[in-house]
C-alpha cells in the first residue's frame, strides 16, 4: 500500500514539473513618469520692474507762521477736515494792531499835508499869473516878479515832497497791516490736519511748523529706478499698485520721471498717483508695484515651471524617442508665467514641462498631456 501510495506521489510531481516547463515568465512591466509637455514657441514679453515704495500724501504742507508771536488759540485737531483759507491758530495782535492804527494815523496827517500843500500850489500858480501880467504891464519890478516866481517852484517842491510822504505813511500801512493779518495763521490748502504741535500761550516763530495739512484724496507711492530703464518709464502709463496693508491692488498713474538722478544713489525718482476717495490708503503703508520697462518681440519663451535651476546654472528636458534629455540653457527675462529662453532650443522642440522634476537624463517617459492639447 505505501508503494502504491509513494508512486503515485511521484506521478504527480512529475506532471506539474512538466506543465511547468511548457509556461514562460511574464515581463515585469516598466514603470513610465507621467509628464506633460509643450512647443517651444516664440513670444512678446513684457519687461516689468517689481519694486516697492511707501505711500506719501498728495500734499504734505507745514503750516508755519510768517511772524513770531504767542498763540493766543488753537482752532483744529488732528484728523479734522479743513479748507484753503481756514484758521487754523491765532496769536496775539495787540501790538500788530497798535502798530497799524499809528501808521493808519501817520497815514491820515500825511494826506492832509498833501492837500495843504496841493492848495498852496493853486494860490502860488495863481499869485504869478497875476504878477506875470503885471510885470509884462511894467506896473510890478522885477524883484516882485521873482518872488512870486520863486513862491510857485516852492509849492511845486512841497507838493512833491507832500505826495512822498504819503507814499511812504502807505507803505508803513501796508506793512503794519499784513503783520497784522499774519497773527491770523490759515491753511493754504484743502486737506486733514494731520499734526499739531502747539497750544495757546507758547510762542512760534517763521521756524517752527505749530501745524501740518495734507491731502490723501490722491495719494502717491515714489520709488527709485535705475538709468538702465528710466527711459522706458513714461508720464501717464498705468501701473498696478498693491497696498499690502489693505491687500487690495489700485491701478495707479505714473505722475513724474526725475530728469537728472540723485547724486547719492544715483537713481531717477519715479512718482506714481493714486486715487484714494474713500482716504482708505494712508501715508507710511507700504506698496508693491510693477513698472513695465519694455517689450522683447519674438523671443523662445516657455512657462517658468519648465525651467529648473541648480547653483546658478539653468536647465530643461526636452523629449526625443520617448526618453527625458536635459539640455542646458540661457535664460532671460520672466514675464508673468513665461521665461525668455536665449540659448539652448529651438522653435518646434517638445519641453517636459510637469514631471520635470521627476525624470532623469535618458529616462523613459509616458505623456499624458501636450499643453493646448488633448490627454493621452
Amino acid at each position: 500500500m505505501k508503494r502504491i501510495v509513494s508512486l503515485i506521489s511521484l506521478l504527480l510531481l512529475i506532471a506539474i514539473s512538466m506543465g511547468g516547463c511548457g509556461e514562460k515568465p511574464k515581463a515585469q512591466e516598466e514603470k513610465l513618469v507621467p509628464v506633460e509637455t509643450i512647443k517651444v514657441s516664440t513670444n512678446d514679453l513684457a519687461h516689468t520692474l517689481s519694486t516697492t515704495g511707501e505711500v506719501i500724501a498728495g500734499a504734505d504742507v507745514n503750516v508755519m507762521p510768517k511772524a513770531t508771536g504767542r498763540v493766543q488759540k488753537v482752532l483744529v485737531k488732528v484728523g479734522d477736515n479743513v479748507h484753503k483759507g481756514q484758521v487754523l491758530f491765532q496769536l496775539e495782535g495787540n501790538d500788530a494792531r497798535n502798530a497799524m492804527d499809528q501808521a493808519e494815523a501817520g497815514l491820515a496827517l500825511a494826506q492832509a499835508n498833501l492837500e495843504r500843500s496841493q492848495q498852496g500850489l493853486k494860490d502860488s500858480e495863481i499869485n504869478f499869473e497875476r504878477n506875470k501880467v503885471l510885470y509884462d504891464a511894467q506896473a510890478i519890478s522885477k524883484v516882485q516878479f521873482e518872488q512870486a516866481e520863486s513862491g510857485l517852484v516852492t509849492a511845486q517842491t512841497n507838493v512833491k515832497v507832500s505826495e512822498a510822504q504819503v507814499k511812504q505813511a502807505q507803505a508803513l500801512v501796508n506793512t503794519t497791516q499784513e503783520n497784522y493779518n499774519n497773527s491770523t495763521v490759515t491753511s493754504p490748502i484743502d486737506g486733514t490736519v494731520a499734526a499739531v504741535n502747539v497750544d495757546p500761550g507758547e510762542m512760534v516763530n517763521p521756524q517752527t511748523s505749530p501745524v501740518t495739512v495734507v491731502q490723501i484724496d490722491t495719494t502717491k507711492v515714489k520709488v527709485n529706478v535705475s538709468e538702465n530703464v528710466v527711459d522706458s518709464i513714461k508720464p501717464g502709463s498705468k501701473v498696478p499698485v498693491t497696498i499690502n496693508a489693505l491687500n487690495k491692488t489700485v491701478n495707479g498713474t505714473i505722475f513724474s520721471v526725475a530728469p537728472k538722478a540723485d547724486p547719492s544713489t544715483r537713481a531717477f525718482a519715479v512718482e506714481i498717483k493714486l486715487p484714494n476717495k474713500n482716504g482708505e490708503i494712508k501715508p507710511g503703508m507700504v506698496a508693491k508695484l510693477d513698472l513695465s520697462t519694455g517689450k522683447s518681440q519674438g523671443v523662445l519663451a516657455l512657462p517658468v515651471d519648465a525651467v529648473l535651476e541648480r547653483d546658478g546654472q539653468y536647465s530643461v528636458f526636452i523629449l526625443e524617442e520617448g526618453k527625458a534629455k536635459e539640455i542646458s540653457v540661457k535664460v532671460g527675462i520672466t514675464s508673468g508665467e513665461l521665461t525668455e529662453i536665449k540659448s539652448g532650443l529651438k522653435t518646434g522642440q517638445t519641453v517636459i514641462v510637469k514631471g520635470n522634476r521627476l525624470v532623469g537624463d535618458g529616462q523613459k517617459v509616458k505623456v499624458v498631456k501636450e499643453l493646448g492639447g488633448a490627454a493621452k
